[in-house]
């Protein structure tokens, strides 16, 4: 191979094998290369806004709650629900298992809440019978987790955590960031106060839209609240008194004008129904298999070329993958040729890994073998360039074999 060739300049950007975001549908894309409309008008809301949140219900699997979307990202969701139901002094149990629960940790400090973290070990299982026993000391009024921590590649048990803060009375509010619409997220099953997420990962839209699933029980909580939230702007409730209308227990008379509490961006709301009408013919069964198979595949593709995963074996994410990079090699090295040589572009790990691990999501469309076999072959050579060597073909070779046996 002749390294002197940057086989990924002809593509003019590179693919975005990256945790987040993602790769975009085609009729996504699409989606968006219409004429403005007004964000105000009650077409918009009757006709666009509301069949996408209610077609959102299914996704996040919550026929009982609603789903209200919103202009931000990840982050803008997860403050949202923490300063609508969190008042200043409330006990709050904080799970940091990486980077984004340390996230939400900051937020619940910042919204006043009295905080406990209950830490885990990166990569590593929660000791559930340990948290158990913290939240029978702490008395939280809330319990918090990252579903799948993107930091560190592992999926943590959400339906037992919930169980355990329902058992306590605590509320669960759950970071779905990147794995709703890739994994088994089951909203009202669990037990799942607020679910929150962005638009931009296992969804498949563009950056740019948060996303909160309200359980009745959150809607208690605010309504119950003693001083009103202190952000206007995320305050959840005024989504309830202002635009739900009263036969889903909202305050707007049927047939009756809304007020967005905050505009809502029309290009942005257009390209997500797409990606929520496509999750949806996909069904979310298949969907569900599709990104573990992906999972597995890739991990396979890994291990035939003697590459080392971070997590523990048991909690493996399969939307996004973290493993350690070969010794001596740097992983900005190895990020930065990949994207320039082969025109892929995956993602260094964080924080205190970020030296020591790389990341890939397998997420939305790039969950299929048109992106993932690519990536593994992109990843060899560039190893080989970087002087590691491995079998040659021997990831691509094992992530077929995964590949195959499905369409079996």
């Amino acid at each position: 191979m002749d390294s002197s060739i940057q086989w990924g300049k002809p593509q003019a950007r590179p693919i975005l094998m990256i945790p987040g975001p993602t790769e975009l549908p085609w009729p996504v894309i699409q989606a968006m290369n219409q004429p403005p409309t007004i964000q105000y008008d009650l077409h918009f809301d009757v006709k666009v806004l509301e069949p996408i949140t209610l077609a959102l219900r299914e996704v996040f699997q919550t026929p009982r709650g609603e789903v209200i979307v919103m202009p931000g990202s990840g982050r803008t969701a997860l403050e949202a629900g923490a300063v609508s139901v969190i008042e200043p002094g409330d006990p709050v149990l904080v799970i940091t298992a990486g980077v984004f629960g340390a996230l939400m940790r900051e937020i619940m400090t910042r919204v006043g809440a009295e905080v406990t973290e209950f830490s885990v070990e990166w990569g590593q299982p929660i000791d559930l019978v340990r948290l158990e026993r913290e939240i029978e000391r702490v008395r939280p009024r809330a319990v918090t987790l990252v579903h799948n921590e993107t930091s560190t590649g592992t999926t943590y048990p959400a339906a037992a955590v919930a169980r355990l803060a329902k058992d306590h009375g605590a509320l669960f509010l759950l970071d779905t960031v990147s794995s709703l619409a890739g994994l088994d997220v089951r909203t009202d099953e669990w037990g799942v106060d607020l679910n929150m997420t962005g638009s931009q990962k296992c969804l498949a839209a563009p950056l740019g839209m948060s996303l909160v699933a309200v359980s009745p029980g959150a809607w208690e909580a605010m309504e119950r609240r003693k001083h009103k939230a202190g952000s206007f702007v995320y305050d959840l409730l005024r989504w309830k008194e202002q635009w739900i209308p009263t036969s889903r227990g909202g305050q707007v008379p049927d047939g009756a004008p809304r007020r967005q509490p905050v505009s809502i961006p029309t290009h942005l709301t257009a390209a997500l129904g797409e990606a929520t009408r496509l999750i949806v013919e996909e069904g979310l069964p298949h969907r569900f298999r599709r990104h573990a198979v992906a999972g597995r595949a890739f991990r396979a593709g890994l291990d035939a070329m003697r590459i080392e995963m971070f997590p523990e074996a048991s909690i493996l994410s399969d939307t996004v993958s973290c493993f350690k990079a070969p010794a001596g090699l740097e992983t900005a090295a190895i990020v930065r040729t990949m994207r320039d040589r082969y025109g892929i572009l995956i993602g260094t790990g964080l924080d205190k890994i970020r030296a020591l691990t790389l990341r890939v999501g397998h997420m939305g469309i790039t969950a299929s073998p048109l992106y993932v076999l690519p990536t593994l072959s992109a990843l060899e050579l560039t190893l080989r360039d970087l002087g590691y060597r491995a079998e040659a073909g021997a990831g691509v070779a094992a992530a077929q074999a995964i590949f195959s046996a499905q369409s079996a």
